[in-house]
């Protein structure tokens, strides 16, 4: 099962639904797409590393066999190609979309790698984020109902 990161709270959220569903002998794949262009690889990778030692922590509680990677390049075709280098049974994914057309249309990350995938996607998307004001508004309102 490969489980794509991109350590925001939606990837944790993905990663522990991964967790939950991973059988005694199946491998969970984390793999991080870094972005070559954001600076030197190994500052990039010890930032890695240590959400992954994050992760680590995390997923020891699942008891799941963890393998860990980190490839560089455009994140929807490397998600892909990757799947198909392993052999991936599964990808499953946390979508937060980077813009409000985004979220109507999942992400563009998560659809490329559910329209091109060799293999079943799973994209969980996010909640939406809760409106302290609003929620407060809507409950003033109903008490005076």
């Amino acid at each position: 099962m490969l489980c794509p990161v991109d350590f925001s709270p939606s990837s944790e959220r993905a990663l522990r639904h991964a967790a939950e569903h991973c059988s005694g002998d199946t491998e969970l794949i984390v793999l991080h797409v870094g972005n070559t262009a954001s600076g030197d690889r190994g500052t990039l990778l010890k930032e890695h590393l240590y959400q992954f030692s994050r992760y680590s922590d995390l997923l020891s509680a699942y008891g799941c066999r963890v393998r860990f990677a980190v490839e560089y390049g455009s994140p929807g075709a490397t998600i892909i190609d990757y799947a198909s280098k392993t052999g991936a049974a599964m990808i499953v994914l946390g979508s937060h979309g980077a813009s409000d057309l985004g979220r109507l249309l999942v992400g563009s990350t998560a659809e490329s790698v559910m329209r091109h995938a060799p293999c079943p996607v799973l994209v969980l998307r996010s909640p939406e984020p809760v409106d302290e004001a609003k929620a407060v508004h809507r409950k003033q309102k109903e008490a005076i109902l």
